[in-house]
């Protein structure tokens, strides 16, 4: 079996997920048991990557199947935290090449929820910390997928409890417009916020808002009828602009 590391950073766009009033928790029990998400709420076949947070000491397992059955189904694995929780590795098919993550340290908290994401747009498979889907990436493959993923599992290698919390509405999430600024689309309303997520939940509760602009030296918060393109953006590094990307 052919091995490769992963030290590649990409560049790209950038999700934020809206968060929802429900959390759906998900807990493993180890030896390797896959927990179908779907049996819990967590649906993954209209979208292509999805925020989590997980507290575990090592080797957490991620599985993308293309099938219900899982005892035939394509497969692709995400081992989080393997060699003593020092690195990961992944394969996004069965036969596929197994890629390796550097010496990274810690990659699981075993008494602390960590935030992470993973993404299966096209043939990319890629995982990362945090709550932006594209940022701070510490493994990823773009070695060809066979298959179309319909289901998300997750469990871990050893006998150790793993819990694993998604947001009930998997699919709210806000794409970032590059590069930086405020957005020319015919605005909606103007209103102050003291966060860019508090900018974006205005948006989410209002059917005809598409985007925001959001100015952190200000706290101005702009909401728009229209999603918002890269040729619509008025270049300024205090702004930020997003669109609703509802996948």
């Amino acid at each position: 079996m052919k091995m490769g590391f992963s030290i590649n950073i990409i560049t790209g766009f950038y999700l934020l997920v809206c968060g929802s009033s429900t959390n759906i928790n998900v807990i493993t029990t180890g030896n390797r048991v896959m927990y179908n998400t779907h049996d819990y709420g967590v649906d993954v076949q209209d979208i292509s990557m999805i925020l989590f947070r997980v507290k575990g000491c090592t080797d957490g397992r991620i599985n993308l199947y293309d099938g219900p059955d899982f005892s035939t189904a394509k497969n692709a694995y995400v081992l989080l935290g393997g060699w003593g929780n020092r690195r990961c590795s992944m394969a996004p098919c069965s036969g596929c090449s197994t890629t390796i993550s550097p010496w990274l340290g810690q990659f699981l908290n075993c008494n602390e929820m960590i935030p992470m994401w993973i993404n299966w747009t096209g043939t990319l498979l890629s995982v990362g910390h945090g709550a932006y889907v594209g940022e701070q990436i510490f493994i990823f493959t773009n070695e060809q997928r066979d298959f179309d993923v319909q289901y998300l599992a997750v469990g871990s290698t050893y006998p150790d409890v793993f819990d694993w919390e998604f947001d009930g509405k998997a699919g709210n999430y806000f794409e970032r417009v590059v590069p930086n600024g405020w957005s020319t689309r015919q605005m909606l309303s103007s209103l102050t916020s003291n966060s860019r997520f508090k900018c974006i939940v205005s948006c989410r509760g209002r059917i005809s808002c598409r985007s925001i602009s959001y100015q952190n030296t200000t706290n101005i918060c702009q909401l728009y009828f229209e999603r918002s393109r890269p040729v619509d953006i008025d270049p300024d590094n205090t702004w930020e602009t997003w669109i609703d990307r509802n996948v």
